[in-house]
């Protein structure tokens, strides 16, 4: 998870100019103008696979760019900071009214609904594994909104304010690991905003470890992945691997895990996807189905079955709502 880039500046005088923008910098948002003229001002920079955007526009609308959102299948995390002005999020059966300073996260593989009233934002792409959550926490977070003048929001926002107007810092040495500590801080919001046990975490050895999550990511479904395989693509020691992952509160065998039960769980709430839970389970390394089932329900408190039935559910009632 080593990406980097150089800073980009745009001034953007249309809705088919930001086309173009969105496919260029990847960034899966369709642009619709609510008075009929747009302009904006973007900056994108990424650093350690983290993309940020600041953007200064007029009134519109956003939602997914669908053939950008569906390319590849890695789950990325969008972090809005709203800087100044007023903006609306809608995901996951949740309505988030931001002002200023406050704070939403959106899932970009869900269906979602952005109103830009006015002012400018900053976005935070996040890949999931760069985000520290038990299961739970990630099915919970779509559509999350996080107060910018109370509790963790409070400490974290001005910073993220800092951020947005000085983003060519994040290119100077230690940029990385400040990206880091910001991924670090949202989480610690969203457990704070979930109510959720916060686990340690350390930034020694970041790198590598950020790098050990990416293979990870990439081998999920690999159903002879273990300890010993990450260490050895690694050239460390399954010793020094277990440690790596001891300081970040958690083991080797129970980062992989959950992350396989979060992309299982993508895949049953996907309307898109009609494969069988056992053919789902096997895809995401769950060799055993009954062994898939237990441990799905233990994290989610449903058996995959049952997840998948209450999830179309939900879309269905939402959808006859809004007719």
């Amino acid at each position: 998870m080593s990406e980097q880039s150089k800073m980009v500046e745009l001034d953007i005088h249309s809705v088919e100019d930001w086309r173009e923008v969105a496919t260029s910098l990847r960034l899966p948002l369709a642009i619709e103008s609510l008075n009929g003229k747009f302009r904006a001002r973007l900056r994108n920079l990424t650093v350690g696979g983290v993309r940020f955007f600041t953007v200064s526009a007029t009134e519109h609308r956003s939602a997914p760019l669908e053939e950008l959102s569906q390319r590849g299948g890695e789950p990325y995390y969008v972090m809005v900071h709203q800087v100044s002005g007023r903006s609306r999020l809608y995901q996951a059966q949740r309505s988030a009214e931001l002002e200023r300073g406050d704070i939403a996260i959106f899932d970009t593989l869900m269906p979602y609904r952005r109103e830009f009233v006015e002012g400018s934002t900053m976005l935070m792409m996040v890949p999931q594994q760069l985000i520290s959550l038990p299961p739970h926490g990630f099915a919970q977070i779509g559509g999350l909104h996080i107060a910018g003048n109370s509790g963790l929001g409070a400490v974290i926002s001005p910073l993220l304010t800092g951020v947005s107007t000085n983003l060519s810092a994040l290119e100077k040495p230690g940029g990385i690991v400040f990206v880091q500590a910001i991924v670090d801080m949202i989480s610690a919001c969203v457990m704070e905003r979930l109510n959720l046990s916060v686990s340690g975490r350390s930034n020694s050895q970041l790198e590598l470890l950020m790098k050990i999550r990416e293979y990870i990511m990439a081998n999920l479904g690999d159903l002879e992945l273990n300890p010993q395989r990450i260490a050895d693509a690694h050239y460390i020691s399954v010793r020094t691997l277990h440690a790596l992952f001891k300081e970040q509160g958690a083991t080797v065998s129970t980062w992989v895990r959950e992350r396989r039960l979060e992309m299982a769980r993508r895949d049953l709430i996907d309307p898109l996807c009609k494969d069988p839970i056992r053919q789902i389970g096997l895809r995401w390394g769950f060799a055993d189905a009954t062994h898939f089932s237990n441990a799905f329900r233990l994290a989610y408190e449903k058996s995959p079955r049952e997840y998948r039935k209450f999830a179309r559910e939900a879309a269905q009632s939402a959808d006859i709502a809004r007719t």
